[in-house]
């Protein structure tokens, strides 16, 4: 009887949530998580093999159509609604994959993934670990040693990175090597955590407490390790601002008409852009089916995954590898833009419904959080986009550059970071990852020489110091590029001298076909760029210099897991749900998963062309200064896709001639 009920309610449920989609890319609404949720939970019950409690979803999304379906389907016709779902059973350190059919109201596959094989950190799961760290009364007797309340102590937890345990403490666990991990920090909060004050928000990144790094047992939900490594002084600094200066003025932008894009759902149209806006649990934006004029140019564009390695040869840090877009599902770290901060009052925002780890309950009846205001579109004026001036009276053509943004940003602990889209009038997108927050530091003490892997940042005023480790951000973007349809070819295109016998000056663009996947390496000296090209010699070119090369050992085992950092460049051909950089599960995975293996072995592009996807890499090595502390300015990297030979001449020569401002007079030539 339980299981007919059950099974009614889901078909219920399906009913309503399969009408809210109108497009096979739609995100899951609502009503689908919770459909979701109860047939996994359903079928999880009946199957006598299967654990029943306790359960935790670490994801659920949209289960994509294949690329193949999508780019045939007419508008009208019927679509595929189905979830992925992580289910994790952590007593037994067993993850499934569920394909759940929504309109069905079925399991329609259930994959056990390999031993050892950890999801994403789930929220439930930071609430147990900090539990379990405050309970845990050598953990306790360390923070008094140092003089402080634990009720006063902020603890940040992180996925355990690739330090090993000892081997006494590795043979205690319940399952070895494969048990599931997470480490934890402590940093001094600055008070009780009620203790809010809105004008000056707690930061306690800023007091690091050195020394102390617990592991937890996720599994047995236990303290399986702790280092203390001597005492430092930890820092009072308050973390904010003491002041604020004066004499700015209001500096407004208004469009007493509204924008000039349209909004239909996902849906976005702007000047001659067309594309679907959808904000992931995983990757944050994603962009679908981006075209120009209505020519195609990006089935899917995304984030793929982030690789932040710290420096200093420690035991407490060199396992600090973040992996923020697998290890912790960066998409649920979005945060709520504020106009006028974040982005212009003007600015047009879009709303995400994403599912809990723990799925329905009496207080949540669809297992899901409502995001809103986490993505952001706004036209902004940048300039100039073109002008000319008539030499025969010095009459001007002038164009300005009005451009549309599409940002979203994410809190992960100490930093945060804002990733921004931005369409051109003239066929460009441009890319940026701008990078702000606090520093992850270290503290310090009075006998401590001054270490080149972590410079001192900050001083308080008892003079206790606060050093900031050197480390470095690299950014895999998986760049789906259908340049005028999928029969794409890529090639390199350097600048190179030209010899000529009675000239020295010579030089010019030369390109090499990439005939093969596999990874390619920058040359700033070259201007060194990558293009995928159309069948009809049609391209976007790939164009950055905001490239880094790591500095740690080729045999690093986070190196080794995240390979894409190693090159500025990788091409594969394209296969359904080759999405991520670092591979589907890069927390405590093994080496050569992602990319190493989506190119291995290499299979040929064709010189007629394949569906090839790219992915470009972009970073940042931050040598801290003294001007980062305690919350440093925005960084900003990034890459732009630039139109070569798409068009046969420049797009934006039909570039609205706007009012002009106040005449200005002309000089005089003499």
């Amino acid at each position: 009887m339980r299981t007919l009920v059950a099974t009614l309610s889901l078909a219920l449920w399906a009913a309503v949530s399969a009408s809210a989609a109108v497009h096979p890319l739609d995100p899951l609404s609502a009503d689908e998580h919770r459909s979701a949720y109860d047939v996994v939970r359903a079928h999880f019950a009946a199957v006598s093999n299967l654990p029943d409690e306790p359960l935790l979803f670490p994801f659920i999304a949209l289960r994509e159509p294949a690329k193949a379906f999508v780019r045939s389907w007419n508008g009208a016709g019927e679509f595929p609604r189905e979830a992925t779902v992580h289910v994790l059973h952590f007593p037994s350190n067993r993850l499934w994959i569920a394909t759940v059919d929504l309109k069905a109201s079925r399991v329609a596959q259930l994959v056990l993934a390999p031993a050892g094989t950890q999801p994403a950190v789930t929220a439930e799961e930071y609430v147990v670990a900090d539990e379990i760290v405050r309970a845990y009364e050598p953990w306790q007797a360390a923070m008094q040693a140092r003089g402080l309340d634990p009720d006063d102590v902020y603890i940040d937890v992180w996925a355990p990175g690739d330090q090993e345990l000892p081997a006494a403490v590795r043979a205690s666990l319940p399952h070895g090597s494969d048990t599931r991990l997470l480490r934890a920090l402590a940093f001094l909060r600055g008070g009780p955590v009620d203790d809010y004050d809105p004008e000056h928000p707690q930061n306690p990144y800023v007091r690091p407490i050195e020394g102390v790094v617990v592991t937890i047992d996720m599994n047995q939900r236990a303290v399986a390790h702790m280092t203390d490594t001597g005492i430092r002084p930890v820092s009072r600094e308050s973390g904010n601002a003491a002041t604020r200066r004066t004499g700015l003025r209001p500096m407004k932008v208004v469009q007493p008409n509204g924008g000039g894009f349209e909004v239909t759902g996902q849906l976005v149209r702007w000047q001659n852009w067309q594309f679907r806006a959808v904000l992931h649990p995983r990757e944050g934006l994603v962009l679908y089916d981006v075209r120009y004029d209505g020519r195609p140019i990006g089935y899917r564009l995304s984030l793929s995954e982030i690789y932040v390695p710290y420096g200093v040869a420690d035991v407490n840090w060199s396992w600090r590898t973040a992996f923020d877009v697998g290890e912790y599902n960066l998409g649920m770290y979005a945060q709520t833009l504020e106009p006028d901060r974040d982005v212009p009052a003007h600015a047009h925002f879009f709303d995400a419904v994403f599912g809990t780890d723990t799925g329905p309950a009496e207080d949540n009846p669809t297992g899901t959080i409502d995001l809103p205001a986490t993505m952001a579109m706004f036209e902004r004026d940048n300039g100039l986009l073109w002008t000319r001036t008539d030499p025969s009276n010095a009459e001007r053509d002038t164009r300005a550059r009005r451009e549309l943004v599409v940002t979203w940003n994410a809190w992960i602990g100490n930093y945060i970071y804002g990733f921004d889209w931005t369409f051109g009038m003239d066929g460009t997108i441009d890319v940026k990852v701008v990078l702000t927050g606090t520093t992850l530091n270290r503290g310090v003490g009075d006998e401590d020489e001054e270490d080149p892997a972590a410079p001192v940042v900050g001083v308080d005023e008892a003079g206790v110091r606060v050093a900031a480790p050197a480390h470095q951000h690299f950014f895999s973007f998986r760049l789906d590029l259908d340049v005028d349809g999928t029969d794409n070819t890529v090639a390199e295109s350097e600048v190179r001298p030209i010899p000529m016998l009675n000239f020295r000056n010579a030089f010019g663009g030369f390109e090499t076909p990439l005939t093969t996947e596999g990874f390619r390496d920058a040359d700033l000296a070259k201007a060194r760029h990558w293009e995928v090209r159309s069948a009809d010699d049609r391209a976007y070119a790939i164009e950055t210099r905001d490239v880094a090369v790591p500095y740690s050992a080729p045999n690093y085992e986070p190196l080794l897991r995240a390979a894409f950092a190693s090159h500025a460049f990788w091409v594969t051909r394209y296969r359904d749900g080759e999405l991520y950089a670092a591979g589907d599960f890069p927390s405590q995975g093994p080496a050569g998963a992602g990319l190493a293996a989506f190119v291995t072995p290499p299979e040929p592009l064709g010189d007629a062309g394949a569906d090839v996807v790219a992915w470009q890499t972009i970073g940042m090595t931050h040598v801290p200064r003294p001007e980062d502390y305690p919350v440093m300015p925005t960084e900003t990297i990034g890459f732009k896709l630039v139109p070569h030979g798409f068009f046969d001449r420049n797009p934006a020569l039909d570039a609205p001639e706007l009012p002009k401002g106040r005449p200005r007079s002309r000089p005089v030539r003499r």
